[in-house]
């Protein structure tokens, strides 16, 4: 008799951030692919990009409409994420309440769910698939 594999929380939240990695990245660019970075204005294809966030995804994971952004692979890696800009344009963006808030969330530990990861999954690879017309694999 085999065992039943069961999918742990590490692998969900690896296939997760996959997909909102890419869609924070398809999201922001033009019709041609092409994208901005949140902090240089670097421009270039959505592929190449990164997804940036101004505060670490362990600490806030999936918050793609407030903490995560489209990056240059310079400012995400060379730059540490370009934190002063980003922070700069984020407040400027959404407000500096709305960031005290993020940071006051990054502070609180979020245990996620087997079912809450598999909720979000099937949530991004839609919200993919209505980017391009197909859903990512």
């Amino acid at each position: 008799m085999s065992k039943i594999k069961h999918k742990s929380t590490k692998s969900l939240r690896k296939i997760l951030w996959k997909l909102v990695s890419e869609y924070v990245r398809r999201s922001a660019s033009d019709g041609n692919g092409i994208a901005t970075c949140y902090t240089c204005g670097k421009r270039g294809r959505w592929e190449t990009m990164h997804c940036g966030h101004y505060i670490h995804r362990d600490c806030l994971d999936y918050e793609a409409d407030f903490n995560l952004r489209c990056q240059c692979p310079r400012c995400n890696l060379y730059l540490s994420g370009n934190s002063g800009v980003f922070a700069e344009k984020l407040i400027a963006e959404i407000g500096a309440e709305e960031v005290s808030l993020l940071r006051q969330r990054s502070k609180q530990v979020k245990k996620w769910t087997v079912l809450e990861l598999e909720e979000m999954i099937l949530t991004y690879k839609q919200a993919l698939g209505t980017l391009s017309g197909e859903v990512s694999k």
